[in-house]
């Protein structure tokens, strides 16, 4: 003879198929497996959708087109200018002009490739030609060209001298665009923490939401038994008019939690930034917990420094202070700079003889000058030195307060996922006894030993030990969330690149 299985009491039944009810219904909804929004769809989403990225993003494409700026400060410049211009008198006013009613005609053009130095100079390549025509009897060469290239030079020799102030706007705009990525990164990092976050706290909607429609469910149970043995006259009034405050009180915490559901989806849907979500069912996973790993202060706070934005930021900061100082270092000392031209000409009657004579080389004139300007006692120039000064040290005193606000971080942190461990396997044994506290009360009210109100406080107690259980679920994800933030593994974990 087989043996039948074990029958669920009464209420326990109730309690499983109202607790049910949310499961079935996703599948006799019609709805599939990949209509649940998952953490990874929803920070994918974000990443397109989300405004702080968004605008993020377009600060980091500005500063691209900075250092682009900055990098043409160094390119070749070719310029071409030229002109023409005429003349002529009514009458001539000397007999030198050789003419009754002088006339000329004078054409000029030039081309110049120039180029600024590391030095902070400029050196120049230039040529030009002259062509003049007169209707005078005197001039000898008509029409007269003169050639002319010239080398120049401009140096400045102290104030404004070397690399570290010509190159200072460039290297500036390239650490510019590190910081641009930096807060990008950093940007992306909370986007995808709040996701998180969001969708944690929805996740922790939908199942108190489901816990509260299955204690509904036992309520209305556990009134209609009470109804029932009123008719048998094994219960009072009393007992069914507790059974209906019971199931008022489940009502109202139903409906206080269908609302918290529909504001964590709201939540969620305005992180990731896609209006679109709101036209379709919103169900997502429930928070699984399994096998947690505990985290390490020490471990974690290595990942941090090497990798936290927030700290990289401060670093890339005082690299540019520390360019700034060096720059307003040699720009503090009086301005000496050299100017210098030499140039080959030629003198003909047409184009290519001009030019013949300047590849000849012996038609020449150079010169060259030495200015210097001392403002009086340099107060200007020394005070923004001590200014940079300042500046950096402020850099660096932020440097290393960030620092000891990154290994505070860390440590709550950590002890935040600690503790949320721990709480876990609190909250299990707490449901796990509340459970059996309701079993027995249950059993007892059914023997006529205990009374309607002790079976709902009981029930009460157990729904609360459920919903507690998943806060302390809930907390040890948000504890993970804040960890990855903090060290920026979040990247990794969502595959996550920057270009």
């Amino acid at each position: 003879m087989t043996k039948s299985p074990p029958q669920l009491p009464q209420f326990l039944r109730s309690y499983v198929r109202y607790f049910a009810i949310p499961a079935l219904s996703l599948n006799c909804s019609g709805l599939q497996a990949q209509e649940i929004l998952t953490v990874e769809q929803s920070i994918q989403i974000a990443l397109k959708s989300n405004f702080d990225v968004r605008i993020s993003e377009n600060t980091t494409k500005r500063a691209e087109q900075d250092v682009k700026i900055a990098d043409s400060e160094f390119e070749p410049n070719f310029g071409i200018t030229t002109s023409d211009s005429f003349s002529t008198q009514v009458r001539s006013g000397d007999l030198l002009d050789g003419s009754a009613q002088p006339q000329s005609n004078n054409q000029v053009s030039r081309a110049v490739v120039s180029k600024d130095l590391n030095t902070g100079g400029n050196i120049a390549l230039s040529t030009r030609l002259n062509r003049n025509f007169s209707n005078s009897t005197n001039s000898t060469i008509n029409p007269r060209y003169v050639a002319s290239t010239t080398l120049s030079l401009r140096q400045p020799l102290l104030s404004g001298y070397g690399p570290d102030v010509a190159k200072a706007r460039r290297r500036l705009a390239r650490l510019s665009l590190d910081q641009a990525n930096l807060d990008f990164q950093a940007t992306v990092l909370q986007v995808v923490n709040t996701v998180e976050s969001s969708y944690h706290s929805l996740a922790f909607a939908q199942e108190q939401f489901n816990v509260r429609h299955a204690a509904l469910g036992l309520a209305n149970a556990l009134l209609s038994e009470n109804q029932i043995k009123l008719e048998r006259g094994v219960a009072t009034s009393l007992d069914v008019l507790q059974a209906e405050v019971g199931v008022a009180n489940a009502t109202d915490r139903l409906l206080r939690a269908e609302k918290a559901l529909e504001d964590a989806k709201d939540r969620l849907i305005t992180t990731i930034g896609d209006e679109s979500l709101r036209e379709r069912p919103l169900i997502v996973e429930a928070p699984d917990v399994e096998n947690p790993v505990e985290p390490d202060v020490e471990s974690t706070f290595n990942r941090v420094i090497e990798n936290a934005p927030r700290y990289l930021t401060l670093l890339n900061q005082r690299h540019q202070r520390e360019i700034e100082l060096r720059r307003a270092k040699r720009n503090r000392l009086p301005s000496l700079n050299l100017n210098g031209d030499y140039a080959l000409t030629g003198l003909e009657g047409s184009l290519e003889s001009a030019y013949d004579d300047v590849s000849e080389a012996d038609s020449y004139n150079w010169q060259w000058s030495l200015s210097l300007d001392v403002p009086w006692g340099l107060n200007e120039k020394r005070a923004n030195y001590i200014k940079a000064q300042i500046q950096l040290d402020t850099e660096e005193a932020r440097t290393v307060r960030e620092k000891q606000r990154l290994i505070r971080d860390t440590r709550i942190a950590v002890r935040n996922g600690t503790t949320a461990i721990e709480g876990i396997s609190i909250r299990e044994l707490a449901t796990k006894l509340s459970i059996e506290e309701f079993e027995m009360e249950k059993a007892k009210f059914d023997a006529g030993l205990s009374t309607g109100r002790q079976v709902l406080e009981a029930q009460q107690r157990m729904d609360e030990s459920r919903v507690d259980e998943l806060q302390a679920k809930i907390d040890l994800l948000d504890a993970y969330s804040d960890l990855r933030e903090l060290d920026g593994t979040s990247l990794d974990r969502y595959g996550i690149q920057f270009d």
